[in-house]
């Protein structure tokens, strides 16, 4: 790389920003019951943390 001049560029650090407004609680729906009769009867997930440029 250094022969033909070229460097290597990379990104800088996300800064993480305190959120204004603290989170609503929702409730717990299932109550830590995850064994259901049927399927497709109870769907969970959990999204800690989605990138959205210029937000």
């Amino acid at each position: 790389m250094e022969e033909l001049g070229l460097i290597c560029k990379q990104p800088g650090r996300h800064a993480y920003k305190q959120a204004t407004v603290e989170g609503i609680d929702i409730p717990n729906g299932l109550n830590r019951q995850f064994v259901v009769d049927a399927p497709n009867q109870v769907w969970c997930g959990d999204i800690t943390y989605i990138w959205a440029q210029g937000c």
